[in-house]
């Protein structure tokens, strides 16, 4: 019998990719807001994440042995529900005994003393990084058994993620366009991460996991290659630029070290040029 994985923010980027590649599992999603594409033998429960009796129905409903909980994660949205959503997982699944796999992020560092590895001291520099960080610490507090995996920006290859389609639109105008020099970052592609997550969810092993690419990039790196691989030419406009122009208050590195990832997991890190092979062989 297939172990049953409930994976919560099932509509978003990560989650939808999650639950196509979850052929070992007999898998479940979550939504909210965000309408869900079909996907072949798999489940969808509408489900607020912040309200206890909810989470209560669905993990009656659901029983699952695995949560992959990838919801609440969007930096323009709720920040108050990234807390409250962790705390009422990570407390029910303690109760459950339910294997619960938490995400989280580079963010909670402040990128002044990377690499990072997992037992670097979380000091965030804004609030989606503090929300962040609160929400690792009530999962850890609420439930000791849970993984939390902290990882990068994530891209995809064989379609063109939010932030790339921005970029692809920006060289379709004249109107500047600013690609960070000085902020680095170890970008993953979504395909590799989600198999990471699919086997760490077989596994028994819990507290903190930086599963990231394992190159370092610039955020001018990452969007020139990006643009190259979906044959989109760079136009004038699109310019390397610097935190410090910008006015912007950013976390300058944020390599992330998976070390211990690599150890621990059979499904190797990709760098970019690596996926990019894979993808276009």
């Amino acid at each position: 019998m297939k172990p049953r994985l409930l994976v919560t923010g099932g509509a978003g980027f990560l989650g939808k990719h999650l639950l196509q590649r979850a052929l070992e599992f007999t898998a479940t999603g979550t939504l909210h807001r965000t309408a869900a594409m079909a996907i072949p033998s798999v489940m969808f429960h509408v489900c607020d994440l912040q309200q206890p009796q909810d989470v209560r129905i669905l993990l009656d409903r659901v029983k699952p042995d695995i949560i992959i909980h990838t919801a609440c994660s969007d930096q323009s949205g709720d920040l108050a529900a990234i807390t409250s959503a962790a705390g009422l997982l990570a407390q029910q699944s303690a109760e459950r005994h339910i294997h619960l796999i938490h995400l989280s992020t580079d963010q909670v560092f402040d990128g002044t003393a990377a690499p990072y590895a997992e037992a670097s001291a979380p000091c965030p520099i804004h609030p989606y990084g503090e929300a962040k960080t609160q929400a690792e610490a009530l999962v850890r507090s609420l439930n000791p058994d849970a993984a939390i995996v902290r990882t990068s920006l994530l891209y995809d290859l064989h379609s063109p993620d939010r932030q790339t389609i921005r970029l692809i639109e920006a060289t379709a105008s004249i109107a500047p366009c600013a690609l960070f020099i000085d902020e680095w970052r170890s970008p993953i592609w979504v395909e590799n991460f989600a198999d990471c997550l699919l086997e760490l969810a077989t596994k028994d092993l819990s507290g903190l996991l930086h599963i990231a690419g394992p190159q370092a990039l610039n955020r001018w790196e990452l969007g020139m290659e990006l643009l190259e691989h979906f044959g989109t030419p760079a136009t004038p406009n699109i310019q390397p630029g610097t935190i410090q122009e910008s006015g912007l208050i950013r976390p300058p590195n944020l390599t992330l070290d998976s070390s211990c990832a690599q150890h621990l997991l059979h499904t190797p890190l990709l760098s970019l040029r690596t996926a990019r092979e894979q993808v276009t062989r």
